[in-house]
């Protein structure tokens, strides 16, 4: 799933420590695949330190594309 469709992601480490990383803010400054490749490398390297992740989503902007493109593709199904 593209990184674009990502609000933030909270990385809550075993020490209790909380790594918030604003993807909306980010994407502003950043592009979409050094995002997803900071995101890979960040929870690769610790893995073994993280507790929990939470991810929330832009479900306005998902289900946005999701029916524009189910449209998109049933109007060329059905032709």
């Amino acid at each position: 799933m593209p990184v674009k469709y990502l609000k933030f992601v909270n990385v809550i480490l075993k020490n209790n420590v909380t790594i918030n990383y604003n993807i909306e803010k980010e994407l502003k400054i950043r592009s979409q695949n050094t995002i997803a490749r900071f995101l890979k490398q960040t929870l690769e390297k610790h893995y073994k330190k993280i507790k929990n992740v939470d991810i929330k989503f832009n479900i306005p902007a998902l289900k946005k594309d999701m029916q524009s493109k189910t449209s998109s593709l049933m109007s060329k199904t059905f032709k």
